[in-house]
C-alpha cells in the first residue's frame, strides 16, 4: 500500500509526533456543535448538558429540527437560542446547521451523543495538530454505562468492525459524531443536501479525494441510540433504501467486504464476547444479523418489482 494510503488514517499519535499548527491553543478556536434534530426529547437534554459543561473558552450550540412534535424544542431553549427548521434530508439539516454557524471547528454531531467528562473537547483538539492534513478528529463511538442490550450490542459489534478496518486499511473514516476543520468542509463544498442516510461517507470520501487525514482517538463519545430492536430495525430499512440503490461503494466496501464484516467478524466477536467478555449482548447478535437481511432483501424486492412496473408503463 502506497504511503498515501498509510497516512490517510492515524490512530492516537502521540504528541512527540506533532508536526502541524492548525490550532492555537493560547487563542483557541470557537467550536460549532452543529446538531440535528427530530423528535429528540429522549436523549437531547444529556446531550446538550454534556455540551455546555465542556471545560473549553469558546463554543456554540446550532440546533436544526425537522419540526419535532415533542419537547425537543423546550429542551433545546434551555440551552440555545440558535434553533432554526428545515424537514428536508439528514444532509440538508446538516448544511444548514453550518450555514448558520461560526466556528472555525464543527462538531457535527448527533442528538444522542453524550461527551463523557469536561475536558473530552480539549483534549481532543490538540490533534488537529498532528498535521496540517488534518481534517477530522473522530473517536470511538461506545454504549453508556446505564444502555439497554440492543445498544451495547450495536456498539460493540461496531467496534469489532472499526478497529478492523482501521488495521486492515478499508473503507472511509471520519464520518458523523467527529471534529472537522470548517475550512475543510467548506472546501468540498459543504454537505450534500440530497443525501439522508450515508451523508457523512460522502464527505469522508470527498475530504479523502483531496488528501486529508483522519485521526482517530479512543477517548470515546456515548451514543445513545439504538434502544430498541424496532428502532434498530426502523434504521436498517432506512440504509438499505440507500444501499440497494447506490451498492456498497458508497462506504468504499464491496458485498464481499460486507459479509466478511457482517458476518465473518461478527460471529468471532460474538464468539469472544459470550465466552471470553461474558457479555450477554451478544445473544442478540443472530437477531440483529436476520432484521439486517429482512431489511436488505425487503427493500432490493420492493425495488426490482417498482422498476419492472415502471419498465411496464413505458411499454
Amino acid at each position: 500500500m502506497d504511503e498515501k494510503n498509510e497516512d490517510y488514517i492515524i490512530v492516537e499519535p502521540s504528541p512527540d509526533r506533532f508536526k502541524g499548527n492548525a490550532i492555537d491553543f493560547d487563542n483557541p478556536p470557537k467550536v460549532s456543535f452543529c446538531i440535528p434534530t427530530l423528535n429528540n426529547e429522549d436523549t437531547l437534554d444529556r446531550c446538550l448538558s454534556s455540551m455546555t459543561h465542556q471545560e473549553y473558552p469558546d463554543i456554540e450550540i446550532i440546533i436544526v429540527d425537522g419540526y419535532s412534535k415533542d419537547k425537543t424544542i423546550e429542551i433545546a431553549k434551555k440551552y440555545t437560542d440558535k434553533i432554526y427548521f428545515d424537514n428536508g434530508t439528514l444532509g440538508s439539516a446538516r448544511q444548514t446547521s453550518i450555514e448558520h454557524s461560526s466556528g472555525e471547528i464543527l462538531a457535527l454531531f448527533d442528538s444522542d451523543i453524550i461527551i463523557p467528562h469536561r475536558t473530552w473537547l480539549i483534549n481532543a483538539m490538540k490533534y488537529f495538530n498532528y498535521s496540517n492534513k488534518v481534517s477530522t478528529v473522530w473517536p470511538l463511538n461506545v454504549a453508556p454505562t446505564d444502555s439497554p442490550m440492543t445498544t451495547r450490542l450495536y456498539f460493540n459489534h461496531w467496534k469489532v468492525v472499526i478497529e478492523d478496518r482501521i488495521k486492515k486499511k478499508r473503507s472511509l473514516y471520519g464520518g458523523g459524531n467527529a471534529l472537522f476543520l470548517r475550512n475543510c468542509i467548506e472546501e468540498i463544498g459543504g454537505i450534500d443536501k440530497s443525501l439522508h442516510w450515508g451523508e457523512d461517507f460522502d464527505w469522508a470520501q470527498k475530504l479523502k479525494d483531496l488528501g486529508y487525514q483522519v485521526v482517530f482517538i479512543r477517548d470515546p463519545l456515548y451514543h445513545d441510540t439504538m434502544r430498541s430492536l424496532r428502532q434498530f430495525a426502523r434504521k436498517q430499512f432506512a440504509g438499505a433504501k440507500t444501499f440497494t440503490r447506490t451498492g456498497f461503494q458508497l462506504m468504499n466496501l464491496s458485498a464481499k467486504d460486507v459479509f466478511y464484516e457482517q458476518v465473518v467478524l461478527g460471529t468471532k466477536g460474538m464468539i469472544k464476547g459470550l465466552v471470553t467478555d461474558k457479555d450477554v449482548s451478544w445473544l442478540l447478535f443472530p437477531l440483529f444479523m436476520f432484521i439486517r437481511v429482512v431489511a436488505y432483501m425487503y427493500t432490493y424486492v420492493r425495488g426490482l418489482k417498482r422498476d419492472k412496473g415502471v419498465d411496464n408503463v413505458r411499454q
